[in-house]
């Protein structure tokens, strides 16, 4: 050490760390969005988007009332306007510009000093207003462009160079197509040469790019696929940086599938059991508003953890969801479930909807019901803790790899740990918890390897799924009859 004469100030780390929280209803996306309407459409192509409002998402994707084409809009609509939820991490995979027609010069008759391009599908980025010559009018100085609805709205400027008594204006522009969409650009995958990732794989990103943990992962209309719904499982299992979430999938509603009796058979027949996936079916509507079950539970999640506090101990179960009925994918309906139906359903690890005083969501199993019957698996609000609580634990832990193994040490993590578990059990989000750090799971060659082993015991409350009353007449109180 170095000769010293004076006063020196050092600072030792604070007994206890402080807990790094995750977002416990954190929606990830994957689909397809309307970005044919931005002016950049390239950009929002395989590029995940993290937005706090419905204005964010509406300009990072687009909108469209078309939810069969564009799925994401759905989630958007859901989150923002009904459930009134943030944030949401949305990845569209769909490139616009690559299946795009162009359309030749057309006339439009201009009314009001505006003309209107009556196609949903049109381009905003492509569209060109031409003087009848070569040239062509310049945007935001001659002309505007905005979407109202499916309709593109081209607005005369006024003292730009297009002359006021307009009766028509010349246009070409490109319209793009959806049809050419398939699972493939679902599943997405890693190019070999650039190590770019598309699609679902995508969703490690997250994490990177935002700094934020998925809660759950979702692919609206895809999720009934058996090889997207495999795909979304394996990424709920490892986000990367051990980091797990929940898969919300939908079970499919078309031909007998629109029979609640045919879904535990398909539901098994295609292996739908990961312990780290909830099942819902089926599709639920607001009078002609057609959403996926996922898409509605994920916004009944967020609600509920909000209330506590952004803990997911309690279950989205019975509780009130504004909807008008069940239906298929297309709109059809599907007839009300009477209790036994619908128990018919959860007993084989299926959320569904019930109808008493108003319409709830039911089900309180994982995917892995009935198969897998420990309560970490196959409880929806047991398995949501321990995911969470392990994220928390992972993201809080992380700043102490590497660090030397001393006794100390050893004593800092305990005492973040089990204080924080402490803190859980003051909210009531676990029954009880506790790390330890014993003797018998760690052997000098695994320390000396710098493997250090923390028992956690962890219980959050299940559900009460079933409240027993047991009525017996008595006899005895008969007497009353004289005092």
């Amino acid at each position: 050490m170095a000769y010293m004469h004076g006063v020196y100030i050092l600072e030792s780390p604070t007994r206890i760390q402080v807990p790094v929280p995750v977002d416990s209803a954190l929606p990830v996306a994957v689909g397809v969005a309307p970005v044919h309407r931005l002016e950049k459409p390239e950009e929002a192509v395989n590029n995940p988007s993290l937005s706090f409002s419905y204005g964010e998402a509406v300009a990072d994707m687009g909108y469209s009332d078309d939810w069969k084409s564009f799925p994401l809009c759905e989630l958007i609509y859901s989150q923002y306007r009904l459930h009134a939820i943030s944030p949401l991490v949305l990845i569209n995979v769909w490139n616009p510009l690559k299946d795009a027609e162009t359309i030749t010069e057309m006339n439009l008759p201009v009314i009001n000093g505006t003309a209107t391009i009556d196609d949903a599908m049109a381009m905003i980025s492509t569209v060109i207003v031409h003087n009848g010559t070569t040239d062509k009018y310049i945007r935001n100085e001659d002309y505007s462009l905005e979407y109202d609805g499916d309709k593109l709205l081209i607005k005369i400027i006024e003292d730009g160079d297009i002359p006021a008594d307009t009766t028509q204006l010349s246009i070409s522009y490109k319209q793009a197509t959806v049809s050419g969409i398939t699972k493939k650009d679902i599943a997405g995958g890693v190019d070999e040469n650039t190590n770019k990732r598309t699609g679902l794989e995508l969703v490690t990103e997250v994490f990177l790019s935002f700094r934020k943990v998925a809660g759950f992962l979702l692919a609206p209309k895809w999720s009934s696929n058996p090889e997207i719904y495999a795909l979304m499982c394996a990424k709920a299992n490892n986000l990367g940086y051990g980091f797990t979430c929940i898969a919300l999938a939908d079970l499919p509603t078309d031909g007998k599938y629109k029979n609640y009796r045919n879904m535990p058979k398909w539901k098994n027949a295609n292996s739908y059991v990961d312990p780290l996936s909830f099942l819902t079916w089926p599709c639920v509507a607001i009078g002609d508003k057609v959403f996926h079950g996922s898409t509605r539970l994920v916004g009944m999640f967020g609600e509920v953890d909000n209330k506590n506090g952004g803990l997911p101990y309690e279950q989205a179960s019975n509780k009130a969801l504004v909807m008008t009925h069940m239906c298929d994918e297309d709109g059809n309906v599907i007839p009300m479930l009477s209790d036994e139906q619908a128990n018919y359903l959860n007993e084989n690890g299926i959320g569904t909807w019930i109808n008493f005083e108003g319409w709830r969501a039911w089900g309180v199993e994982t995917a892995a019901f009935p198969g897998n019957t420990d309560i970490k698996d196959f409880e929806r609000s047991v398995r949501r803790m321990f995911s969470y609580v392990q994220n928390v634990v992972i993201r809080t832990m992380r700043q102490n790899v590497d660090k030397p193994t001393t006794r100390l040490f050893i004593d800092r993590v305990l005492l973040t740990a089990n204080e924080y578990l402490n803190t859980l059990k003051a909210r009531g989000a676990i029954i009880g918890g506790s790390v330890a750090f014993l003797r018998a799971d760690n052997n000098n060659q695994s320390i000396m390897t710098g493997l250090l082993y923390f028992r956690v015991e962890l219980t959050p409350p299940n559900a009460a799924k079933a409240l027993i009353f047991d009525f017996e007449y008595n006899p005895d109180l008969l007497e009353g009859l004289f005092k």
